[in-house]
């Protein structure tokens, strides 16, 4: 496999939502053999999508590395191919559409997610933008209107469960593209309705991961990565044909690309000269608005925002709002390049110089990996960089295996039969005194104890077990269960989600009126 930045990261999740997944959990969100089997909440927080398509992939019986590429092939194919659907119906003509296609998969960034990155998720979230952009323009095309708002909603669902950082991003793309592009105040409700869809069926996820992000330590280890990692302005319009280290930042290339480039200085070019017709300075200004607001965020001057913004801190580095730019550049290439012009020696020429100045993205420079499948399939880590799901009061990431699943570290018994699945660990205790039981498990809410059928409370500030579930026993026998399951928030976020389900699921089989 490619060696990537991510590449490792991904590999390792891939299996442990598989076995969450066949371990009982229908959306997974906790992953017990990670973090040395101590377990942590890594799916409450990492988006789904990716792992449940690597998922699907290994139960067909390919293997890690073979699941990861052919994602990201499967993810390649569909950008381009929903890119071209959206720009179509869009624009309404075929050339402009396969100008714009042509920029945005072979933009170099989109590339370097790819092959420098391995950022699967951004990948897909590049995938699934332009399907929510096509589904609206066929909302506002008004033909069957409830079912391609329903459609919207589903793609705005996958979108936001592809990357959660890149979703909240390319939504609010979706939510400008309503405003300015329905063509009356009608269709823009119907818009929002399909992008408010996609909120609903996706609410089990975004919700724990607003109100229960607090509990871990991700902001506070990443409140300062973005100021490494601001670039300086030149490097995003050199195009950077050789791909040389100079015009990158962290080792990712930040440039726009040749054409890109061009099409950026044309299209303000035909704005000072008044050369557009009304229609398509639409179309420009709001290109140019993402282009400038993404470019802006990514340079030095923006540091006031990332400082007092929270939610930008989440995006760890700036250079990933170039994913805007991949989409806005496209869109301003397919209006502007050709405007007056159906000349096939041109289109031909425009896509012929896109792919040849972005060929040298397709070389993985950091050469490759021989995959261990046995160790990814016992990963020990916790599959994160920055330990963003790490729980804040652990002692951190574990760093080795604990003696046994089960301890008891105060009082005289046995502890015998232990079961210890993904979410359910199951043993019996027999207690000659009043006893303290250690299960080397990382506490989170949403676990629970049960001895016999009575709950009882957990203690997880054991200095010596910091953050671990431990709880008393009384003298006796007794047969406990200590158990993963939902909050009162989680519950009432996946309420919202099935809800939404079934009404979607109604509003398909429920007839429309038929037009005279």
């Amino acid at each position: 496999m490619i060696h990537t930045h991510d590449g490792p990261m991904h590999i390792a999740r891939i299996p442990a939502y598989f076995k969450a997944l066949t371990g009982g959990q229908i959306l997974p969100r906790w992953a017990g053999g990670l973090n040395y089997g101590y377990g942590m909440p890594l799916f409450n927080f990492y988006y789904h999508v990716p792992y449940l398509f690597g998922s699907g992939l290994v139960a067909l019986g390919l293997n890690l590395a073979w699941s990861f590429k052919i994602m990201l092939l499967i993810s390649f194919l569909l950008s381009g191919t929903f890119m071209y659907l959206f720009a179509y119906a869009f624009f309404k003509d075929r050339n402009k559409a396969l100008v714009a296609t042509f920029l945005y998969q072979f933009a170099p960034f989109h590339l370097v997610d790819m092959v420098v990155r391995g950022d699967i998720g951004e990948s897909l979230a590049m995938t699934f933008l332009p399907l929510v952009l096509y589904f609206l323009v066929k909302v506002f095309e008004g033909i069957d209107v409830r079912r391609y708002s329903i459609a919207t909603g589903i793609a705005t669902a996958l979108l936001i469960l592809s990357h959660s950082a890149i979703g909240l991003i390319y939504f609010a793309v979706a939510v400008l593209f309503v405003l300015l592009f329905a063509p009356n105040n009608t269709k823009r409700l119907a818009g929002f309705s399909g992008l408010g869809v996609g909120l609903l069926l996706t609410a089990f996820f975004w919700i724990p991961v607003a109100f229960e992000r607090k509990y871990t330590y991700g902001d506070f280890f990443m409140k300062d990565m973005y100021k490494t990692h601001l670039a300086p302005i030149w490097n995003f319009f050199i195009p950077n044909l050789t791909n040389t280290a100079a015009l990158q930042n962290g080792g990712v290339d930040v440039s726009f690309g040749l054409m890109q480039t061009v099409t950026l200085l044309l299209s303000i070019w035909l704005l000072i000269k008044n050369k557009l017709k009304k229609d398509t300075r639409l179309i420009v200004w709001f290109a140019l608005i993402l282009t400038a607001c993404a470019l802006f965020v990514m340079i030095a001057p923006s540091t006031f925002l990332w400082e007092h913004i929270s939610i930008l801190r989440a995006f760890q580095f700036p250079w990933r709002f170039l994913n805007i730019t991949v989409f806005s550049l496209a869109i301003l290439g397919g209006t502007v390049l050709i405007h007056k012009s159906t000349s096939k020696i041109l289109i031909v020429s425009i896509i012929v110089v896109t792919v040849l100045s972005s060929l040298v993205y397709f070389r993985p420079p950091l050469g490759f990996d021989k995959i261990d499948e046995n160790y990814y399939w016992n990963y020990p880590l916790d599959s994160t960089f920055f330990g963003e799901t790490n729980l804040v009061w652990s002692a951190g990431p574990a760093g080795s295996f604990p003696k046994a699943p089960v301890e008891l570290i105060a009082g005289k018994g046995k502890i015998l039969d232990v079961i210890k699945k993904e979410t359910v660990h199951t043993y019996t205790v027999i207690a000659e005194s009043e006893v303290q039981i250690l299960d080397n498990t990382q506490y989170y809410p949403g676990w629970r104890v049960y001895s016999d059928t009575t709950k009882i409370p957990i203690e997880f500030q054991d200095q010596n077990h910091r953050g671990n579930i431990t709880f008393h026993l009384t003298p006796g026998t007794h047969h406990v269960t200590v158990s993963f399951g939902e909050t009162p928030l989680r519950t009432a976020a996946d309420i919202t989600t099935v809800s939404t389900l079934i009404i979607i699921a109604f509003s398909f089989l429920w007839p429309q009126k038929k037009k005279r």
